[in-house]
């Protein structure tokens, strides 16, 4: 029998609403925003139209007063709009 996501998850989330600002670290692409769908003490969720955003890639994020550096874990793309899970890397003082 699978698991879930949701049932493997190990820390609790929070929702939380509101703009977030990402842009791809390393690479010439344009920043692009998104909404947040939950945060975490060590991560954040978000939905975007940045369809070609992938596993393993590094973002720089702001929302909320809150700045710093990302790994996308995961992407799932449902029509127009894709959701991703992040790792937060490092967090601005």
């Amino acid at each position: 029998m699978k698991t879930s996501t949701a049932d493997r998850r190990t820390q609790s989330r929070q929702p939380m609403e509101g703009e977030i600002r990402l842009r791809q670290s390393g690479a010439m692409a344009a920043p692009f925003t998104g909404r947040l769908v939950d945060v975490s003490p060590q991560g954040f969720r978000t939905r975007h139209s940045c369809l070609t955003l992938a596993s393993g890639d590094r973002v720089d994020f702001e929302f909320h007063g809150r700045s710093g550096a990302a790994r996308a874990m995961w992407t799932r793309i449902v029509d127009s709009e894709a959701e991703t899970g992040f790792n937060i890397l490092r967090e601005a003082n």
